[in-house]
């Protein structure tokens, strides 16, 4: 994959591309203390349909290679300061998880669980998500020790699932919506994500998108929406400040160097969306 071509040109702060050692990811600018980023495909040791980085277990790939690219990231990503990556069972739907505590085996527990945002302020724990078009968030609050990692598929969008994590930081963490800075990561893009009617549909129920350009195009093959125009839309009407909305404009289908589901008719890997608060001596 001649992918590092005017990649790094493309990218402007609060991302930079870290593929020095391990599985390549965009990396995000933050505090010291935080690890945040965004995995590609390239730099891992999986085979086949899932080469190179990736990190799901439940795609098919080999149970050992998984757990190599997720060991390469946390050496890399997290400078061996968090002991496990926390994901769960992701179900397209809008349950948040708040992740208290720090054992390890009852953190590995948590992969049983269903749901697609989690949330936590406790350091030394690295919470992510998966995807391969679905559109990754990372959250963070600058004023309080509170994170979140958000998987949004079209369902999950459907039913607001970033405004909920953004509410359960708000509650559980007193973070102020105004200072909460949210990082978008790659996903596929309106250029390539075709829907049918009745997506369109419920989607035109949502009156937030009153008056927002661009979130559904109909052309001659059908309707295309914007998952990106629609998060922004809901995430600002939350409360999130225009500024404070980043964003990696990167299309998973059009991109190599990236998982796609549609793109590699569902048989492919998962990128992995991650962060969390180092520990602090």
């Amino acid at each position: 994959m001649n992918w590092k071509n005017g990649f790094k040109s493309k990218l402007k702060y609060p991302f930079s591309l870290d593929n020095q050692s391990g599985p390549a990811y965009l990396k995000v600018a933050t505090l010291p203390t935080l690890a945040a980023g965004f995995t590609l495909r390239p730099g891992g040791f999986s085979c086949g349909h899932f080469a190179s980085a990736n990190m799901s277990y439940l795609v098919g790939d080999q149970d050992e290679m998984v757990a190599r690219n997720r060991r390469a990231l946390l050496q890399s990503a997290g400078e061996n300061v968090f002991p496990s990556l926390v994901t769960v069972r992701q179900v397209h739907g809008n349950r948040c998880l708040t992740v208290t505590d720090r054992d390890p085996e009852k953190l590995a527990q948590l992969a049983q669980i269903g749901a697609d945002a989690l949330l936590t302020n406790q350091p030394g724990v690295l919470l992510g998500v998966l995807t391969a078009d679905c559109l990754p968030l990372i959250m963070i609050g600058r004023n309080r020790r509170a994170v979140a990692v958000v998987h949004v598929g079209w369902r999950g969008l459907e039913q607001s699932i970033g405004v909920v994590a953004v509410t359960e930081l708000v509650r559980r963490f007193a973070v102020a919506v105004e200072t909460l800075q949210v990082y978008a990561g790659p996903a596929i893009g309106s250029c390539c994500f075709q829907v049918g009617s009745e997506v369109v549909d419920r989607f035109r129920r949502h009156s937030i998108l009153d008056g927002v350009d661009g979130w559904c195009q109909e052309r001659p093959s059908g309707y295309y929406i914007d998952l990106l125009s629609i998060q922004r839309a809901q995430l600002l009407a939350a409360g999130v400040a225009k500024e404070n909305f980043h964003v990696v404009d990167i299309c998973t289908h059009c991109h190599d160097f990236c998982f796609s589901y549609r793109r590699d008719h569902a048989i492919t890997g998962r990128q992995l969306a991650f962060v969390g608060f180092k520990e602090t001596t």
